[in-house]
């Protein structure tokens, strides 16, 4: 039986399943299942043969079910009982939903931090449950949960990076086409790739100059140090371990720890990979300035082929593009804005939030919309000139999100 009972639930022949059911227990245990956690929603076809073929009837949760008119089970309780609410929902609606998501996630990669740290045992089960929590959002809309990872705070670099790479690695996968049940196990293994780095000191993790050779082998070796970590732990999936282990392997056999070619590199650690490198190029650290989005897709796509799998990035750049919102844009006027949203046949000219004037002081923030108008009332040029990372000239861009002046226009 699932560990959380829920109030609600409801018995359902697996003839009578639907998309959009949340299942939270079946006619048998789910260790004799190939189901990767207890409790799910039922996002495909697949999923209901494979319910069907291994139950007779399952237990729903009435409150939670999403269910289609189209496809409600013809039973009358339950179709009086399932609200037909599934469906892709706007930015605005979304980034409510998925605060609290991302609030809890964030507060359980802390957790997992000092877990490690005390040399505590992973409550897997709770990192489970917070990603699935995620994968719901990003299954809605995955521009609200990508917003979010946008916002950083330097003093959680450590915790925030495996939980930013965890949210990227799923809104990837939904672009790759992963099923919904593989993006909760790639949002798993992204929140531990990198467990290995909590047992190198401080004083490597963190150094600003360049490491001496006995350092750089110590920092490399939190790859075999994660597996060591998690194979320890019988709650976690061997994909999850791969990821670990593997994560910095390169596809011409120049990574470590092993040295793997192309072929032998795990697909999810392929993912994770690209992912990782991107968070870790656009956030800033002791040693290094953050760079740009922009910046930063280029340093993956010339490493394509060589670093990162050319087809994972191709997918990762169309997913990212090239003006994401909450990227901080400097213009020919020297202005600076935050994008808000591009136009979807138009990429190239986004909507700016115009937060600075020229100067670099505050002023009232105006919407510019470069699809619309390339100067501004005196007749300078308002093209975006650089590119800068979140958090450039102090600006807070979550403190604009809450005041209601950043609703991207094509999220």
């Amino acid at each position: 039986m699932s560990e959380n009972i829920p109030t609600d639930r409801m018995k359902i022949d697996a003839a009578d399943l639907a998309i959009g059911m949340y299942v939270v227990e079946l006619d048998r245990p789910w260790t004799e299942t190939s189901f990767l956690f207890q409790g799910f929603r039922i996002r495909q076809k697949q999923e209901i043969l494979l319910l069907q073929q291994v139950c007779k009837h399952v237990w729903v949760d009435s409150r939670i079910s999403r269910v289609k008119k189209s496809q409600a089970p013809e039973s009358p309780a339950a179709a009086t009982e399932l609200q037909p609410v599934i469906g892709k929902v706007d930015f605005t609606q979304e980034i409510e939903q998925a605060s609290p998501a991302w609030s809890a996630a964030h507060a359980e990669s802390l957790r997992i931090l000092e877990a490690v740290k005390l040399g505590h045992e992973l409550d897997v089960q709770a990192v489970k449950a917070v990603v699935r929590e995620c994968v719901d959002s990003i299954l809605r809309n995955p521009s609200a949960m990508l917003w979010l990872a946008r916002i950083k705070n330097s003093d959680h670099y450590t915790a925030e990076h495996s939980l930013r790479v965890a949210m990227l690695a799923i809104a990837l996968g939904k672009e790759l086409g992963l099923a919904p049940y593989q993006l909760e196990q790639i949002g798993v293994c992204g929140m531990l790739h990198d467990v290995g780095k909590l047992k190198v000191p401080d004083e490597i993790l963190n150094k600003p100059g360049a490491l001496t050779a006995d350092e750089l082998r110590i920092m490399q070796g939190h790859a075999i140090e994660g597996r060591r970590l998690l194979m320890s732990n019988e709650q976690i999936t061997p994909a999850t371990v791969d990821v670990a282990y593997s994560h910095h392997e390169r596809l011409d056999g120049r990574g470590y720890p092993r040295g793997l070619d192309a072929g032998k590199i795990p697909y999810f650690a392929k993912i994770i990979a690209v992912v990782d490198a991107y968070d870790a190029i656009n956030s800033d650290r002791v040693y290094s300035k953050g760079k740009s989005n922009l910046e930063a897709l280029r340093i993956l796509n010339d490493a394509a082929n060589s670093h990162f799998d050319e087809g994972i990035v191709g997918h990762f750049i169309r997913l990212m593009g090239i003006y994401p919102p909450g990227e901080i844009v400097e213009l020919a006027n020297d202005e600076v804005g935050i994008i808000i949203g591009c136009a979807p046949g138009n990429k190239l000219k986004p909507r700016i939030l115009r937060v600075l004037n020229a100067n670099k002081e505050l002023c009232k923030a105006v919407v510019i919309d470069l699809a619309k108008t390339s100067v501004d009332a005196s007749g300078k040029s308002c093209r975006i000139r650089e590119i800068h990372s979140s958090g450039a000239f102090g600006i807070d861009i979550d403190a604009y999100r809450r005041k209601g002046l950043l609703i991207p226009t094509n999220l």
